[in-house]
């Protein structure tokens, strides 16, 4: 699991995917079936209340298979400089269900990516939780 938090520090989009894919291919000896990140989407206004987006891309394979889908993304403004900026990270090592991207990490809430999170091993009461949520 990688982090990033960017507060009141100007950086672009493109260095901030990079801090985490770099951060991933460090930690790649941990797992590599698959991997993922999320990161704020280009819908961030630093002076509204709006809703954010999240942006999730999650690969099977190795951490260069998830930096060549991350580069390959269209609609994204990668110049775009932000001094607040959330991303998170993730290397799977699967223990339970096949390594795909459906069962790599982030996982997310819903459709709308209105939460996303990661975890290690195996979260034992999952279907207590799924019904709260």
């Amino acid at each position: 699991i990688f982090g990033y938090l960017n507060y009141l520090v100007k950086r672009d989009r493109r260095f901030i995917a990079d801090i985490l894919i770099n951060g991933l291919h460090r930690l790649e000896y941990r797992g590599y079936d698959s991997s993922g990140i999320a990161f704020d989407g280009d819908n961030v206004n630093e002076n509204s209340n709006s809703e954010r987006t999240c942006i999730l891309v999650r690969q099977k394979g190795k951490v260069e298979e998830l930096e060549h889908a991350v580069k390959i993304l269209s609609g994204i403004n990668w110049e775009g400089e932000y001094t607040v900026h959330v991303g998170i990270a993730h290397t799977r090592w699967a223990t339970h269900g096949e390594p795909n991207a459906v069962n790599s990490h982030p996982q997310r809430s819903d459709d709308l990516n209105q939460f996303v999170c990661v975890h290690n091993g195996i979260i034992t009461n999952y279907k207590d939780i799924k019904q709260y949520l």
